[in-house]
Order: structure tokens, then sequence, then C-alpha cells
């Protein structure tokens, strides 16, 4: 049988001349890290089918390349559905795997724990011009400090790293908080049991654009109401404190906290 010579689809191999590139930038961006405190570490490419599916990774449940089971476990004469035969599936990113990770050794670790990953995750996406479907991560976690401090030194690590490679400082840095955009949706009329997928369906703006976000709210059963309503808060969104705090004057004390918009 005749050797196929290309990778699968969404696949790529690396040249010398690209991997050597990719090494410097991973060496500048790990020291840097490593000089804020951050610890390397590894987990496996593959886990449990079951916190795959946890419901926490969003869109990318529904593309997880699953492994099938080996053995006598696998049984396809009497498999009824699909997971009767996985029992687990390649990461789709780094954070799942850091929670277990976490979860496991958080009595041989020290706190607060300062993570640093980098790896490789598959996500079984419709491969296009600068999609792949495996590609590298890296990740910086600060785990058991539940201070705003931690954000601070993430945000400095990270530009700290960038201005490295980027030395004319051509980056831009986009700052979220939950705390805003979760009184956002309670101001425009979520349920606060429904904010999490609020947040998966927004977290796709980029991708679908606004129209595209405010179209799959309404499929998902959330009323147009507040969909409009809550849509219509990122209009009058602006990069500086005052526009924060104009937002703080708009949804009022009753939707989010005063030190929320001062921290």
């Amino acid at each position: 049988m005749a050797l196929i010579k290309k990778p699968v689809t969404g696949m790529k191999d690396i040249l010398p001349e690209e991997m050597a590139i990719r090494d410097y930038l991973m060496n500048v961006i790990k020291d840097i890290y490593r000089s804020f405190g951050f610890s390397s570490i590894e987990t496996p490419c593959v886990e449990h089918i079951e916190n795959l599916l946890s419901k926490q990774g969003g869109d990318n449940e529904k593309l997880i390349f699953k492994v099938l089971k080996r053995g006598e476990k696998l049984n396809v004469e009497e498999a009824k559905e699909e997971a009767d035969l996985t029992d687990s599936g390649l990461r789709y990113d780094l954070t799942l795997p850091l929670a277990r990770y976490y979860s496991n050794n958080a009595a041989n670790l020290p706190s607060p724990f300062k993570a640093l990953q980098i790896g490789s995750v598959w996500r079984a996406d419709r491969p296009q011009k600068g999609r792949f479907r495996q590609f590298t991560q890296c990740d910086i976690d600060i785990l058991g400090e539940a201070s705003h401090l931690a954000e601070i030194e993430l945000i400095l690590a990270a530009t700290t790293s960038l201005s490295r490679i980027c030395p004319d400082n051509q980056f831009c840095v986009r700052i979220n908080d939950r705390e805003i955009l979760r009184a956002m949706a309670s101001y425009a009329g979520f349920p606060e049991e429904s904010t999490d997928m609020v947040f998966i369906i927004l977290d796709k703006m980029d991708k679908i654009g606004a129209d595209g976000v405010a179209g799959e709210l309404v499929e998902n059963g959330f009323s147009r109401e507040a969909v409009d309503k809550y849509m219509a808060l990122f209009t009058t969104l602006g990069k500086d404190a005052s526009a924060v705090r104009g937002l703080f004057e708009k949804l009022g004390q009753e939707h989010i906290k005063k030190e929320t918009v001062e921290n």
C-alpha cells in the first residue's frame, strides 16, 4: 500500500526554519513567565470523556476527537449510542486539564500556585486559512488567589512577554470582567441561572458578529426584549475608565457593586 504523503486534513508538518522561530518564541515566553514565578507543568493530551463533556467547554464539546474503547471494553454489537464506544478524547484546550490537574495534585503544590502550560490541543473544526485542527496554546494561571492582584500580575506577565516579542508594542490587550458582564445580563433581564449559556454564546462575538450572537441567543429561547437590551449595552462601551463608570451609572447598584468598577 502506497504511503500517503500529506498530513491528515487540518494538520501540518513544521519544517526546520519555522520550527527554529517557534522554539525561539517559546523560549522567550517561558523565560519571562518563569521570571514572574510561574512553574511549567504538563498534562496528558488525552482526558476522560466525562470531563471533556462536562458542559464547561461550550461549542468546543462538539469538536472533540473521541477515542474508542480498547480490547474487551469495545463492544460494537451491544453499543446503543456513541457514548458506549468512547471513554476518552483529545483535549480541546488547556483549561480543563489544568482544573483536573490541580484537583488531583493541590496537596503537593504551593498556594497560590502559578502554572505555566504550553502544549498542543485538538479540535475537529472545519479547516480553513489560519485555522488548524491541531494547534498550540500557551496558558498562565494563578490558582488559590482570589484578589485582583492575581489578574494584574497575569496581564503584566503577558504584556512583558509581548513587548519582548514585539519591540514596537504593536499589540492590543483586551480585558473583560465577568462581574460586569453578569451585571449587564441581569440588567437586560436574563435569568441568573442562564448567564453561563449567555457567556458561551457571547464568546463567539469575534467569529459570528453581534447580529450572530443576538440571533443565537434568541434561538436558545431568550426573549427578544432581553437580547436587544443586552446587545445595546455593547454599543455604548468605551475603552477608558470613564466609560466603565458610565456603565455603572446606567446599570445602578441593583445590578453591579461599586467596588467592581473601582477595582
